[in-house]
């Protein structure tokens, strides 16, 4: 390593030390201190990998680097919305169609640059229309941003339960590296039914017409598993209560009264029935109807398994 030297020059401290495998560090009366000449690194240093900082590269830079582990820019909170009105996530009927245009979702900055992401794409997956994908462009991005999706989509699935996910990517805007996705899904599912009814079951227009008069408890469900609770309507001299659920899920296990008394024996299967929910899906259900009626006084649960 060579010696350090020091001379005043017009009243301010010049400091220049030289080291003969890297650079040399200049110091002025003004405060900073740069780079004289190339640095290239060979170690890694907290955040700092090896890499060539360019001669005049301020050593607080260098430091921070060293010092600060690098936090990549983020997206967050997307939302799909018609025009201004946001599409609710929440569970719906298969057959339940919305039409969506806008995505809207938040980026932040890196730290320690402060730079924001650079758009890129968005998509939406999962949805009888197939996959819907727009480019953004690469625009930096702010904390809020409401983009068009370039046209208005009609998004559904009419006939299978299952899962339609939007998302938006991102990259750095100095290497150009996807970043960490924002990403949110809406679930079409089908229901289970609890009925009290004076009908009996023997046909798909009998089913029918159970669910559209005699309903009186109907859970978007991904299985068999649920709690109903019990009407008046199951309480009522002639009317028999009916569970009914998508064929798809099997026999039911048990059936238990308040999550104690086990009264599975207490219904019979019917069999499989289809029936049209209230968006015009049809699928087949498996149907149990209680022995006899009047069969549960109102605020009963069912834990049905």
């Amino acid at each position: 390593m060579s010696i350090l030297k020091s001379k005043q020059l017009s009243g301010s401290l010049d400091v220049t030390a030289s080291y003969a495998t890297t650079a040399s560090f200049a110091l002025n009366g003004g405060g900073s201190a740069t780079l004289g000449s190339n640095l290239t690194s060979n170690v890694t240093v907290g955040a700092l990998t090896p890499t060539t900082y360019a001669a005049g590269t301020s050593l607080e830079t260098i430091f921070r680097a060293m010092l600060i582990t690098y936090i990549p820019p983020t997206l967050t909170s997307l939302t799909i919305r018609n025009g201004g009105s946001t599409i609710s996530i929440a569970d719906r009927d298969v057959g339940n169609s919305f039409v969506f245009n806008t995505a809207s979702f938040s980026a932040t900055a890196d730290n320690p640059t402060s730079i924001f992401p650079l758009s890129s794409s968005f998509t939406a997956s999962g949805a009888d229309v197939g996959t819907i994908t727009q480019y953004f462009g690469d625009n930096v991005l702010s904390t809020t941003n409401v983009r068009s999706v370039g046209a208005n989509y009609t998004v559904n699935r009419a006939t299978i339960e299952g899962s339609v996910t939007f998302t938006v990517r991102g990259r750095r805007s100095d290497t150009l590296a996807f970043i960490t996705n924002a990403t949110t899904s809406i679930s079409f599912r089908w229901r289970n039914y609890l009925a009290a009814s004076a009908t009996i079951i023997t046909n798909n227009a009998t089913a029918q017409t159970v669910i559209n008069t005699g309903l009186v408890q109907a859970d978007l469900n991904t299985g068999k598993a649920w709690d109903p609770v019990c009407t008046v309507a199951n309480d009522t001299v002639g009317n028999y209560t009916y569970i009914l659920y998508p064929a798809s899920y099997g026999d039911l296990t048990d059936i238990k009264q308040n999550g104690a008394l086990s009264v599975l024996n207490a219904f019979t299967k019917l069999g499989d029935y289809t029936i049209t929910n209230a968006y015009g899906a049809s699928i087949s259900v498996r149907v149990d109807k209680s022995n006899s009626d009047k069969a549960f006084a109102s605020g009963v649960e069912l834990n049905i398994t």
